[in-house]
């Protein structure tokens, strides 16, 4: 089955398409984008794009937790283990963004476990 696409006034504006260039679509599943037709105050239609559903940013928040993760593990490297835990203890005496600071500088057993890898070998 062929279709033709015509402009609003009936113009032929294009050739036909067949029915299987009709369905080659770029992404499976919905459109990404679609358009939303609305009429300004003049009486004007305007296409505006509708804009995409906002998702939690899972991606973004592993990166950072990856980040704090690597500066632990440096700072423990460079400065050793004893200087780091009384970095800790110095920070946890302080105001306020200090002690979450310290709170969050604590070696888990994710960032020891990492530490005793490229420390010992030990994987």
């Amino acid at each position: 089955m062929t279709h033709q696409i015509h402009d609003r006034l009936g113009g032929y504006v294009m050739g036909p398409i067949t029915r299987t260039q009709d369905r080659i679509s770029i992404g499976a599943g919905k459109p990404r984008h679609t358009a939303l037709e609305s009429f300004n105050h003049d009486g004007v239609e305007i296409a505006r794009r509708k804009t995409k559903r906002r998702e939690w940013p899972i991606r973004h928040l592993f990166l950072f937790l990856v980040a704090v993760l690597s500066f632990k593990i440096f700072l423990f490297f460079d400065m050793g283990g004893a200087a780091y835990g009384a970095k800790i203890e110095e920070l946890s005496q302080g105001a306020m963004w200090e002690q979450v600071a310290a709170r969050a500088m604590v070696l888990d057993p994710a960032s020891k476990w990492f530490v005793d890898g490229l420390r010992y070998g030990r994987w």
